[in-house]
């Protein structure tokens, strides 16, 4: 069942908004041309829906954005008002400075006007101008009106209870006048109420947020109208008191909350009032004491107020920065601290000179130490997601710097350039000069200074633009020389991050054969910290995963909420791409398949994804396609090799096992395996056969003369050579039991099992012969019995039960195996017994004595029995493997190391001559016949000889090696 939309045609694909130039192109030709215009320019919205979809919201909350609402609407309204009766004002002769309502002195304006450079300072009073009372600004203006620019007035001023008249030119206020007084001080009020706002927006329902949000509204308020309590005298110098009152309270209340809740606040919630209680006592003095001079007491308390808070905010950034147990908390508190004791101290301290020490002080430029604080947070939000509102703050900022830049170059013009360059040369008109000078600066100066404010902007921002050609060249050099999948994705992820300033990234590959992904995601977490590893599983049949597949294209959050035919499947890939963190997937297709996807989120900058990002992800997608598929043929080549080899490490243990125990399961039994591995018949039948037993006479003696392992090494040689016989002729070793062995003999041709069992029987008379003869100075020669029969036995497995358990048991019995068995008893040193059924087979190809009808033990009638000797020379025997011995052979027991290939192995020589080994204990199917292989022998009480040796030969339990070393021998 497929859960994703129906496959489209290109012509039917989504279409977006291109940032670049405003075109519109499908997402399909932005894929496919190198050229195509910006991706779709969108941002996500989660903010601003959460603030205006009020009818989804619990009451509380519902009230708590009403309020909001309300705060923006009042801000809009008083920001309107407060800027257009500035504007009003370019153009107007005013005295050469400002003053309030009550006819005092303002502190705000600029050091070269005529009022500053006579010497008014706040809180100066006009009393008379040229001889007439003054009681309000509409006197002033009449007198002003009257008067033509230039020509000074005569102003009376009480100043400390004293009466002084200064001469003060009246003046025409203009643009720059404006800027500079009124401009500084509304832009950084916008400011901060812009910063308060979108921190709400963000993060509306917590209490770090909205006590933000009232401390940057009362802050904004303040600035906003602080022009027109000074010049224009609409009437809000009341709202004025009333915020400058409840900036304080805001503070004190947001260094409880933050850089982290302080236990004080934990254990007592109800004191956050206790602030604004204080600042409501302070107002409603003021307020009824306002315009009398008392209400100056209630005032001077504010400003106090003002610096403690300021001074609060301080000290719970250190006390955070010190003994906070949180790490985020302490990273907040280093970023904010510098911040707020640049932002709040200086004006607050220039605010108290200014009143109350009769210091000349222009409060308008004090708004620029006051850009440290929204800085600061504004930085603490980018590096460490406070507020998450770093998107917006960090756009602000570039303004706020650009302002405050303009400002202190003003200033240092207005010092520098008159003093040394206007006022030598242009004398009286430096004064009207000075303002086109210093318009051309801005014209020619403004924006390189601009560039480079927002590309120091942009390095602590995340936002240096892309160099494509670099970041191409540096991906196209790391992907080539891997080969490993794992290191790949990493690769890719990181360099997503580290060059396009992401705030996640990751891949996921897609295993058909498997039905499952593979994926790696890499993304900043929720307290701000960056490139941790997310771990999220996603299903192969995932409807995103789906939608990829067909679609073949990119696919945006943004085409899922807005594009209809992604109806079906939208609420599904939204959850899917809420879930990852990211905004964007590109298919990772190779040779027309898609094989994975690249997913990206937002961009650190806030800026939207251009052109230029769009075919960088695209010309990463297309190379990490490629670099991940020989990636996986590789995985997959290593796999095969891997399941090769272990394969062949299978198939040398089970040789080695074979090999191994060949030396204890018949021949027989190893045929029936091979034929039938999963399931070999070991049925008794009854079968034609020939059977050989052969023991040694003189055992006892021999184990009561010589040492237990002198008889071992003993009988190991010569049944080592009776096995060379006895495989010669097809013979198969039923039983071994220590002095002898049983060997059943079958042929589909009866004649031809007895006659081999009869070869292998002499054989093994022979070859008694000649190692007695080579042992005669060793060892006591020793006697072999042996006899042969012919017929019908019962051949299969026999069951052995026990209270031990069962054991099984491939053998053949009945009374053709019980005579063969009496048959040897009866025998003599060099001959072998055989009985008349064996005898008749052999036909006159032997010569055999008869010794007429014996009588055997356990067998009820008589039996004809023959003799046969050894000196007879027998016939070729066939499938003969000979073994070439050209020097004599002696028992050894050495511990032999030998090299093949890589792998060692250790084997023992049984017996030795000075050129040549017979060694056991070696897989034989690991070995070559006149292959040569490096070994090392150890004999002891001897040297270690290192050598070369040759495969010779192999007989059934052990492998023939002529060495390219004299070995020694005694």
């Amino acid at each position: 069942m497929r859960c994703y939309a129906p496959r489209v045609g290109a012509e039917d694909l989504p279409r977006a908004r291109i940032a670049d130039s405003g075109l519109a192109m499908s997402l399909t030709e932005i894929a496919a041309s190198p050229h195509a215009p910006a991706a779709p320019a969108r941002r996500p919205q989660s903010g601003l829906r959460a603030v205006w979809a009020l009818s989804q919201l619990p009451r509380r909350q519902f009230i708590s954005r009403l309020a909001f609402i309300g705060f923006m609407v009042a801000i809009a309204i008083i920001s309107i008002i407060c800027f257009v009766n500035a504007v009003r004002w370019v153009g107007k002769p005013f005295p050469g400075f400002l003053m309030n309502e009550r006819m005092v002195t303002g502190n705000v304006g600029q050091y070269h006007w005529p009022g500053t450079q006579a010497g008014l300072r706040f809180p100066d009073k006009i009393i008379a101008a040229n001889g007439e009372p003054v009681t309000s600004r509409r006197d002033i203006e009449r007198i002003i009106q009257a008067t033509p620019i230039g020509e000074s007035i005569r102003y009376t001023i009480s100043r400390a209870g004293s009466l002084i008249e200064l001469d003060i030119p009246a003046q025409r206020f203009d643009w720059l006048d404006l800027i500079m007084t009124f401009g500084v001080i509304f832009v950084s009020g916008i400011a901060y109420l812009l910063i308060g706002a979108i921190v709400f927006v963000v993060k509306p329902d917590t209490r770090p947020s909205w006590t933000f949000q009232l401390f940057c509204f009362f802050l904004g308020v303040y600035a906003v109208t602080a022009f027109d309590i000074q010049s224009t005298h609409w009437g809000f110098a009341r709202l004025y008191f009333l915020v400058l009152a409840f900036v304080p309270p805001a503070a004190i209340h947001l260094s409880l909350v933050f850089p982290e809740r302080t236990k004080f606040f934990e254990r007592y919630p109800r004191a956050e009032i206790v602030p604004y209680v204080i600042s409501a006592a302070l107002i409603t003095a003021l307020e009824m004491l306002y315009p009398r001079p008392p209400f100056l007491i209630p005032y001077r308390l504010i400003l106090g107020y003002l610096f403690l808070s300021a001074l609060a905010i301080a000290g719970s950034s250190l006390y955070a920065f010190f003994r906070s147990a949180s790490p985020l908390a302490r990273q907040r508190a280093k970023v904010v601290l510098a911040g707020a004791a640049v932002a709040f101290p200086v004006p607050a301290l220039a605010q108290y000179l200014s009143l109350f020490g009769g210091v000349p002080i222009q409060n308008n430029f004090l708004a620029i130490p006051m850009i440290a604080f929204p800085a600061s947070i504004a930085y603490a939000i980018a590096r460490h997601n406070l507020f998450d509102v770093d998107v917006y703050i960090k756009r602000a900022l570039g303004y706020v710097l650009m302002t405050a830049i303009v400002g202190l170059g003003y200033l240092s013009a207005q010092t520098f350039l008159r003093t040394v360059v206007l006022d030598p040369i242009f004398g009286d008109q430096a004064e009207k000069i000075y303002p086109i000078v210093f318009a051309v600066l801005i014209v020619f100066f403004f924006n390189p200074i601009n560039r480079k404010v927002q590309a120091s902007v942009d390095r602590v921002f995340f936002r240096k633009k892309l160099d494509y050609k670099e970041t191409i060249s540096s991906v196209s050099n790391a992907l080539t020389s891997m080969l490993n999948l794992d290191q790949i994705v990493t690769q890719v992820v990181h360099t997503l991050r580290k060059e396009m300033f992401v705030d996640t990234a990751g891949v996921i590959i897609l295993e058909p054969k498997m039905a499952a992904c593979r994926s790696l995601f890499v993304g900043d977490d929720s307290v701000g910290r960056e490139g941790r590893q997310n771990d999220i599983p996603i299903a192969y049949d995932d409807p995103l995963l789906g939608l990829i597949r067909e679609e073949k294209s990119l696919i945006t959050r943004y085409d899922l909420e807005e594009d209809a035919r992604y109806r079906d499947v939208k609420v599904s890939c939204l959850q899917r791409f809420a879930a990852m963190s990211v905004s964007m997937a590109i298919p990772l297709t190779y040779q027309g398949h898609v094989t994975g996807l690249l997913a990206v989120g937002n961009k650190k900058s806030g800026h939207f994804y251009g052109r230029e990002d769009i075919d960088l992800l695209h010309t990463m997608a297309d190379q990490a396609a490629v670099a991940i598929q020989n990636a996986t043929a590789h995985e997959e080549v290593i796999r095969y090799a891997e399941e090769l080899a272990a394969s062949l490490r299978r198939i040398q243990l089970l040789e080695s096992i074979k090999t191994n125990l060949a030396k204890f399961v018949p021949k027989t039994v190893q045929q029936l395996i091979e034929e039938s591995p999963e399931a070999p018949s070991f049925e008794k039948v009854e079968s034609d056969v020939s059977v050989v037993f052969a023991d040694i006479t003189g055992y006892t003696r021999l184990s009561a003369e010589m040492e237990l392992d002198d008889v071992n090494r003993l009988v190991e040689r010569y049944f080592g050579a009776f096995l060379d016989e006895i495989v010669r002729y097809g013979g198969d070793v039923n039983e071994t039991v220590g002095d002898g062995l049983m060997v059943i003999f079958r042929d589909p041709d009866p004649q031809a099992h007895a006659r081999s069992a009869i070869q292998s029987a002499l054989g093994i008379q022979r070859r008694t012969a000649e190692i007695n003869a080579e042992l005669r100075e060793r060892s006591q020669p020793i006697e072999m019995h042996v006899g042969v029969n012919s017929g019908i036995a019962s051949v299969g497995a026999t069951k052995i039960e026990g209270a031990a358990g069962t054991r099984w048991t491939y053998t053949a019995s009945g009374p053709t195996t019980n005579i063969a068995a009496r048959l040897a008893a009866l025998g003599e040193g060099g001959a072998v017994m055989l009985s008349e059924e064996t005898r008749r087979r052999l036909g006159a190809g032997f010569e055999a004595d008869d010794l007429g009808a014996q009588a055997l033990k356990n067998v009820p009638h008589p039996v004809r029995v023959y003799r046969l000797k050894a000196t007879e020379p027998p016939p070729a025997p066939v499938d003969r493997r000979p073994e070439l011995r050209h020097d004599p052979r002696e028992l050894v027991s050495w511990t032999v190391r030998l090299w093949i290939g890589e792998e060692k192995y250790e084997a023992r020589a049984v017996d030795a001559s000075i050129h040549g080994i017979c060694m056991a204990g070696i897989p034989m199917a690991l070995l070559e016949v006149g292959k040569s292989y490096r070994a090392e022998i150890w004999i002891p009480g001897g040297p270690e000889v290192a050598c070369l040796v040759e495969v010779r030969n192999f007989t059934d339990r052990r492998i023939g090696m002529r060495t390219g070393e004299f070995l020694p021998l005694d």
